[in-house]
């Protein structure tokens, strides 16, 4: 996401060179960006749609289920003025609203320190705007108040971490034996 915005940002909009980094938590303390984006990683859940099924590999080998995670991510646009600002926040809005699905290419393109891809060639990534409510948002930049920030928050649903374990392939099943209890002759009785 931030590598498509930097690629696609109104360059007219700022006054020096714009900066495009990844935030971890420490990094709204300090000053890094004086003009440009920031995104920050700040929470990541398991989706509830647990019920995947066994997927097969390009060698052959059925795997484990991957694990679905939604993962909720902080955009923050940097600029020397407020409004400025607000309309770099906007024009990223509705970026990222017209370019919702992230297809596999463009997300292993900006992977970095892989010797493989991390995503298959028919997966791909939504991108959702997910507002927390105002105390979530609250206690976000309750740390940072010095640094406070206008920013949006969006939720990357369903980005799946695929298993290296195998699952055994069952035989076929032949017969069925639907009989329920033990049976008594007539004799016995």
């Amino acid at each position: 996401m931030l590598r498509l915005i930097e690629e696609q940002c109104p360059r007219g909009e700022f006054t020096t060179a714009p900066q495009f980094q990844l935030y971890q938590s420490h990094d709204f303390g300090r000053v890094n960006i004086g003009e440009g984006f920031s995104l920050m990683l700040y929470r990541v859940t398991i989706n509830g749609a647990r019920n995947q099924t066994p997927r097969r590999g390009p060698d052959g080998l059925r795997r484990r289920p991957a694990l679905p995670l939604d993962l909720h991510f902080l955009l923050t646009p940097w600029a020397g003025e407020a409004e400025r600002q607000m309309r770099l926040l906007g024009w990223a809005m509705r970026f990222i609203e017209d370019n919702a699905s992230i297809p596999a290419n463009e997300l292993n393109h900006s992977l970095t320190l892989r010797d493989r891809p991390a995503f298959n060639p028919d997966e791909s990534v939504e991108l959702y705007c997910d507002p927390p409510g105002l105390a979530d948002y609250l206690g976000l930049w309750d740390k940072y108040k010095n640094r406070w920030q206008t920013s949006v928050t969006y939720l990357a649903r369903m980005v799946q971490l695929e298993s290296d374990l195998p699952v055994p392939d069952e035989a076929l099943v032949r017969t069925r034996d639907l009989r329920c209890g033990v049976e008594v002759s007539e004799a016995s009785s």
